[in-house]
C-alpha cells in the first residue's frame, strides 16, 4: 500500500503533514505490532493520521491473524497454555 499524497496542515500543531509510514500496534489477547502503515505524519509534533480505508485493512489484517494463531494453538496441545510473552509482528 502506497501513502496518500495530500498536502495539509496538522490540526495539533499547524506542521505540514507528509506521507509516511508508521507502526500500529493492538493489546489483544496477543499483542500484535503492524509495520509500514501508510500513514500522513507531521514534520513538526510527529502526529500520525491514518486513513479510513487503511485502518480497516489493517483491522482486518489483525483479525485475520489472531483467528488463525488461535486455531493453530488449539491444535498443538503442547503450545496451550505456555506461559510468557505473546507477540505477533507482521509487516505489510
Amino acid at each position: 500500500m502506497k501513502p496518500v499524497k495530500r498536502a495539509r496542515n496538522c490540526p495539533e500543531c499547524g506542521g505540514n503533514v507528509q506521507p509516511g509510514y508508521t507502526e500500529v500496534s493492538y493489546d489483544l489477547r496477543y499483542r500484535v505490532r503492524i509495520s509500514n502503515v501508510p500513514a500522513q505524519i507531521c514534520d513538526k509534533c510527529g502526529e500520525v493520521f491514518i486513513a479510513g480505508r487503511v485502518a480497516a485493512e489493517v483491522n482486518r489484517l489483525v483479525n485475520r491473524v489472531i483467528e488463525d494463531v488461535e486455531s493453530f494453538a488449539k491444535s498443538q496441545p503442547q503450545i496451550q497454555g505456555v506461559a510468557g510473552s505473546k507477540e505477533i509482528a507482521i509487516a505489510i
